[in-house]
This record gives C-alpha cells, sequence and structure tokens, in this order.
C-alpha cells in the first residue's frame, strides 16, 4: 500500500439529494452552508454556492429566498453561464456582504 495516499473524508461535505425539497429546507442548506464557506473564505470576494439540481425548480419559482437574504443585508445573486448552445455549463449562486467595505489601506 506504499502507492496509495491517505485522503481526508468529511461526512459534512456530502449532502444525499433530496427530494421534493421545500422552501425551508432550501434556506436550511443554504445557511449551514453559507456559515461554513464564510468563516473559510471571509469576506472579500463573497460566497459562491453551486446549485444543486435539486435545488433548481424552488429558485426558479419562488424569487422570495434570495429577496429575504438581501433584507438581512447581502448581496444575493443567481447566476447561469451557458455555453453557445444554450446549455447551462455553470449554476450557481453568489453571496456578497453589503456591509463589507475591504481592506483598509
Amino acid at each position: 500500500m506504499d502507492g496509495f495516499k491517505d485522503y481526508e473524508v468529511f461526512i459534512d461535505d456530502w449532502n444525499p439529494p433530496i427530494e421534493n425539497i421545500t422552501k425551508f429546507q432550501l434556506i436550511a442548506i443554504i445557511n449551514k452552508k453559507l456559515r461554513k464557506k464564510r468563516t473559510q473564505e471571509g469576506w472579500s470576494k463573497g460566497i459562491e454556492l453551486e446549485v444543486q439540481p435539486e435545488w433548481e425548480k424552488i429558485l426558479r419559482e419562488d424569487g422570495s429566498i434570495l429577496w429575504e437574504y438581501t433584507k438581512l443585508g447581502w448581496k444575493a445573486m443567481h447566476y447561469q453561464q451557458r455555453d453557445q448552445k444554450g446549455k447551462i455549463k455553470r449554476n450557481w449562486l453568489s453571496f456578497k456582504s453589503l456591509d463589507y467595505k475591504g481592506k483598509k489601506k
């Protein structure tokens, strides 16, 4: 086994898909991911979360989720990057703190 490297596996990183996700379940998932990433990445560039397939329907049908984050002091946006044929290459949520002013020089 000398040719194998040891890898750390964190069970917290694995999130099984939830069928028929509700708005409140999605908000709880987003909040958990924001808390975790906020401590890892800081505020400078904001936080991006990749949209999971089970989130797509509720994000498309209920815009109030991102609006609620805006009322809490975040700039919350849903972005999609498409290729030349119109197929989605990347689908993500972006959260930036409206209170963050950057590093003082």
